[in-house]
Formats: structure tokens, C-alpha cells, sequence
């Protein structure tokens, strides 16, 4: 077998164990989240429970104070000092789990990376030694994460659900609302298991951050990994799905010189991008895809849903289809060979007649960073196409 030969078969192997590890990945993150969760939800419990009997035994006097911001009396002093302190909590339990699960996260893909490196280049010469983890793990959290670190984004979440309690309260104040309906607005409804109470912001802002952060972290285990291996070359890869976003999916199949500056690999919150070695300038072998529309939930809310939380009728009307395509497959290549009613829903009405009418292709949705242009901003840089597609 060539060197070539030799190179094509390691790529295969390569973007094959890349795309079964991103699923693998995406539930160990799920864990994490779990767990925080579950902290979230006993410490909503019993900051509410606490609040009720504390609301209940201030006078009008004190509403007042609570509402002007005035804290001129021991009751109300000591309601700040537990709100506060459910903040200093639920911000320990949060850094608590990371500190937990971050090291060996980037220790694991540093490890994963390196073993399917040497597997595939089996024959070929021998990779440098992997950086330590503990190397890694420094070098992404000084590395900024959509221009801010990591450990700043972590430590914003309980200070901003702080805020958005004392807000609360004061809004069911001012509105003349009962200690109960104030409670249950911070709380939730047992009946929808206390989903649409305030306090599930502070789960959502885990969430994201947790699995943002986790890619973070897991990409720059690779780069600093391909670093080590002597990999000259990179390519972009997205999933190819509904929920890859318009800026990702521009750039996905872009390939760049692993030292020269491109788009970062975690481009937005939730992004799920990497950045594979491109061993002979391109992807090689397969990457599945899901082409599904939106269901309506329950909750009257139209969005993607994870496969295995579909019913049979929803992923009938989801016009569900799983399967593989070439690797080189570009997400734009992929798109334009699915349906008109799937396009229309990805892109909105007013993209679609531009991508379908006006020839404008996914790419030009975005700017070369990845940020997505607005309707406006793309009406005032292609005034012409507007023209010849919508009229005056």
C-alpha cells in the first residue's frame, strides 16, 4: 500500500471515529448538566419554601422598602442575606461540578484524540508526546470562548439569577400579586413540574455554558493534540442537521492551515463544530446526517427534538431520515439536495426565495468570522438582488 493509500485509509478511520465520539461526547456533557440540575432544582425548592414564610410575615411597610431597595429592618436584612447567599450556593455547586468534570474531559479527548491519531497513522512516522492534561485543561481556559474565558462565563450564571430573583419579586410586588403568585412565578407549577417558573433561567444558562465550554474544551484538546502529531491542515465540520446554525453551516468544509487564524471552533453557545486533520487537504470516508423538520410539542412549541425523545407520529411528520454521506460532502452540497419545504424552514421565508431565486448561496448568509447577517444588513450589502427578487 502507498503512502497516499496509507493516508486516505487513516482519514477514513479518522472522521469515522470523530463523528461516532461527537454523540458519545454530547452525553457525557448531558451528565454534567444533569447533575447541575438536580442542585438547581433542591436549592429552588428551598429558597422558595423560605421565601414564602419570609413574605408572609413582612408588613406593607416593609414591602415597600423591599421595593424601593431599602433593607431598613432585620427582617428584610436577613431575606437579602439569603438571597445572596442561595447565590453564593448555587455559584459553589456549579464551579464544584466543572473543577469535577473539566480536568478529566480534557484529559479524556486529549488521550481519545492521540490514541485514533496513532491508530490511523499506524505505519507511518511516530506522533511527538501528547501534552498533559492538566496543560490542556490551562490552555483552554485562557483561551477566550466568544471573547470572554470560560471561568468568567461559570461564575456569571448565579450572580444573573440573583438579579432576575430580586426583579421578580419586586415585579409581583409592585403588581399588588399575592406571596403566592409571587412564589410561584420564581418557583413554577407542580402541574408542569415547576418548568415554567423563573428559577429554570438558571438551568438553561448551566446548560449552555456547560456544553459551550465542554467543546470548547474538547477543541482545544485537539488542536493543541494536532499541534503535537505535526497536522499542517484543518477542515471545519458541522453536523449536518436542522440545528447547525447558518454561520456554521457556511463554514463547514472550509479547510485552513492549522497556525493561520480562521473561525474558532466553538463559534456560539451550543455549537457542536470541530476541526478535523485534513491528512490529503480534504475529508475522506463518511459523516452521517438527520434531515428532520420541527415537531410541535405539547407545549404548543415547534422545534428540533433529540431522536429518542420522538414519538412514532412525530418523526412521521418530522419526515425523519438518518443516514451517511461522503465526508467531503459540504453542508451547502448536502442542503441543496434536500426538500423545498425542509430549505424553507432552515433558512425563513425571506432567505429561501433569495437562496432559490436570487442564486445566493449559504455562504453569503454570513460574514467570513461566522457571524449571521441580519435581513437588513443583507438587504443594504446586495441591494440589487433584493431589487431584482422583491421589486422596490
Amino acid at each position: 500500500m502507498s503512502k497516499n493509500d496509507d493516508l486516505r485509509a487513516a482519514q477514513r478511520a479518522i472522521v469515522a471515529a470523530l463523528s461516532q465520539h461527537a454523540a458519545l461526547s454530547y452525553r457525557a456533557s448531558s451528565a454534567v448538566v444533569n447533575r447541575l440540575h438536580e442542585h438547581i432544582d433542591l436549592l429552588a425548592k428551598e429558597l422558595t419554601a423560605s421565601l414564602a414564610d419570609r413574605l408572609d410575615s413582612l408588613t406593607q411597610a416593609e414591602m415597600q422598602a423591599f421595593l424601593s431597595g431599602k433593607y431598613t429592618t432585620a427582617k428584610l436584612k436577613a431575606m437579602r442575606a439569603e438571597i445572596d447567599g442561595w447565590g453564593v450556593t448555587l455559584n459553589q455547586a456549579i464551579n464544584s461540578e466543572w473543577d469535577k468534570s473539566a480536568l478529566s474531559l480534557a484529559g479524556y479527548e486529549a488521550a481519545y484524540m492521540g490514541e485514533v491519531m496513532h491508530k490511523a497513522l499506524d505505519g507511518l512516522p511516530k506522533p511527538k508526546p501528547k501534552p498533559k492534561p492538566e496543560t490542556m485543561l490551562r490552555n483552554a481556559m485562557q483561551a477566550p470562548l466568544m471573547g470572554q474565558f470560560v471561568e468568567d462565563m461559570l461564575s456569571g450564571i448565579a450572580p444573573d439569577q440573583t438579579a432576575r430573583i430580586y426583579a421578580s419579586l419586586r415585579q409581583g410586588i409592585a403588581a399588588g400579586q399575592s406571596n403566592s403568585q409571587i412564589i410561584r412565578a420564581l418557583r413554577g407549577t407542580p402541574d408542569l413540574r415547576y418548568q415554567d417558573g423563573l428559577m429554570q433561567a438558571a438551568k438553561r444558562d448551566v446548560e449552555r455554558v456547560v456544553r459551550t465550554a465542554r467543546n470548547h474544551i474538547a477543541n482545544v484538546a485537539y488542536d493543541n493534540t494536532y499541534e503535537a502529531l505535526g497536522v499542517e491542515y484543518v477542515v471545519r465540520v458541522a453536523a449536518l442537521e436542522g440545528r447547525t446554525c447558518v454561520a456554521c453551516a457556511g463554514l463547514d468544509g472550509k479547510i485552513y492551515k492549522r497556525t493561520d487564524p480562521k473561525p474558532a471552533a466553538t463559534l456560539h453557545p451550543n455549537c457542536r463544530c470541530q476541526y478535523a486533520p485534513a491528512l490529503e487537504g480534504e475529508l475522506i470516508g463518511n459523516r452521517p446526517f438527520v434531515k428532520a423538520m420541527k415537531v410541535r410539542g405539547r407545549d404548543g412549541v415547534s422545534k428540533y427534538r433529540s431522536i429518542g425523545g420522538m414519538t412514532k407520529s412525530q418523526r412521521e411528520k418530522a419526515g425523519l431520515k438518518i443516514g451517511q454521506t461522503k465526508a467531503s460532502t459540504s453542508y451547502s452540497s448536502w442542503f441543496a439536495n434536500q426538500d423545498a419545504a425542509y430549505q424553507r424552514e432552515w433558512l425563513g421565508p425571506t432567505r429561501h426565495k433569495l437562496y432559490k431565486q436570487g442564486k445566493m448561496p449559504i455562504e453569503r448568509f454570513s460574514d467570513p468570522l461566522g457571524k449571521r447577517y441580519t435581513i437588513d444588513q443583507l438587504h443594504q450589502r446586495d441591494v440589487e438582488t433584493f431589487k431584482a427578487i422583491f421589486g422596490d
